[in-house]
């Protein structure tokens, strides 16, 4: 005979599940969008700081395949996957594809952020600061709707694919492929 949980472990069950949900019901409010980064997006032009306390505005990356992740430090599919980003970035970089990393819905201060990737040797820029801007770019290239998200820029800066969910060196080798054209000149 199967025993039934009681009602306060039903609880705490629920409460546990019922946390995750409001957590992604909380994300698709936050990044609900259908509108997409490309030419002349408010997105690609604002300026971000970066963790290694550099600034970065992703305009400036076109003419690059640019993958850009959203992750947090409190997410462990995010934690995972972030070895294969490292080796991605590294290994793709003279094919003119890079990651940037995206720090969201992080409470992670700039300083606990740096000492964070420097331990998981995390090479490429990370951006981090005010949630609006962050939520901005989330909502402009397609929306994040959980995490991990990665959405691939083609050389123009347009989203050209989204993945949810931890990847892996092949798997964004595979999904990069396509956009491997010629390089094209900066305007």
């Amino acid at each position: 005979m199967a025993e039934n949980p009681s009602h306060g472990q039903r609880f705490v069950v629920w409460r546990k599940a019922g946390c995750y949900w409001l957590i992604v019901l909380g994300l698709c409010l936050l990044g609900f969008s259908s509108a997409q980064a490309g030419e002349g997006s408010a997105a690609m032009e604002l300026l971000f700081n970066t963790v290694d306390g550099k600034k970065l505005r992703l305009a400036d990356l076109r003419g690059k395949v640019v993958l850009v992740n959203f992750w947090a430090t409190w997410c462990p599919p995010c934690l995972e996957e972030l070895p294969e980003l490292s080796r991605f970035h590294e290994n793709s970089a003279d094919k003119g594809v890079m990651v940037v990393g995206v720090t969201y819905m992080d409470p992670s201060t700039p300083e606990q952020l740096k000492s964070f990737l420097d331990r998981q040797e995390v090479r490429y820029p990370v951006l981090y600061g005010e949630a609006n801007k962050l939520n901005q770019l989330a909502k402009e290239l397609g929306g994040v709707f959980g995490l991990p998200v990665s959405k691939l820029l083609d050389r123009q800066g347009k989203v050209v694919a989204s993945r949810m969910g931890g990847v892996t060196e092949a798997s964004l080798q595979e999904l990069v492929a396509p956009h491997l054209g010629k390089a094209t000149a900066k305007p």
